[in-house]
């Protein structure tokens, strides 16, 4: 593959994969409530037919590791509750079930929530992920973080386009320069009829042979 088409599908996979992170981001289930209200957020990881999980564990925090912190977790097989250290939040299971309760909700609830599912040896853990609006809370990092994508997927849209434009023109650039540098061959055919001479070609045939030498005497 030439390195213009290793470049352009480079960039092309770049411009899926924002567009396929916009779409997630666009789809992920959302529970809008007013502050001081109560709130129940179900567990979107889908349940595997037939696999025994071990634990189930909340999270709450964005796509950065450094913003994401654990709320509680719960050991399926012996049904025991944990709470993270830290945690001021009152949040729990509702009974049996892998959903949890917020009481009271406030705007510093807002945001992204995680729920994971750790399977068995042999099996894949799961994951899901909701959404918590406080519909009466002023804008919170949430949408800007939203905004900030989608400028990103613009930016990177954009630039996506003008390099492709570069590349086109650097390559068509490439081939004009060539075919300016190959300089037509000129083939001659020994079998070819001769050209009758002009008078100024026949002036500038010498007569071959010796030359004849030329002496002087001096007389003394």
């Amino acid at each position: 593959m030439s390195p213009v088409l290793l470049n352009l599908s480079l960039l092309l996979s770049l411009g899926v994969t924002l567009v396929v992170s916009a779409a997630v981001m666009e789809d992920m289930p959302q529970v809008v409530v007013l502050s001081g209200e109560d709130c129940v957020l179900p567990c979107t990881a889908k349940h595997k037919p037939g696999v025994q999980y071990r634990a189930v564990t909340w999270y709450q925090g964005g796509e950065d590791p450094s913003d994401v912190s654990g709320l509680l977790t719960r050991n399926l097989l012996n049904h025991l509750v944990r709470w993270y250290s830290g945690v001021e939040r009152n949040v729990s299971f509702v009974d049996e079930s892998n959903d949890i309760y917020l009481p009271s909700v406030t705007c510093s609830d807002s945001g992204v929530y995680r729920c994971h599912l750790t399977a068995p040896v042999g099996e894949q853990n799961r994951k899901g992920q909701i959404l918590l609006t406080v519909a009466d809370c002023p804008v919170g990092p949430t949408e800007y973080e939203a905004s900030d994508t989608y400028l990103v997927i613009f930016a990177t849209a954009l630039l996506i386009v003008a390099l492709v434009i570069f590349l086109l023109s650097y390559a068509c650039l490439k081939n004009t320069v060539k075919e300016k540098k190959k300089t037509p061959k000129k083939e001659t055919f020994l079998n070819a009829p001769l050209k009758p001479l002009d008078k100024k070609d026949l002036m500038l045939i010498y007569t071959l042979g010796p030359k004849t030498s030329t002496m002087k005497h001096i007389c003394v």
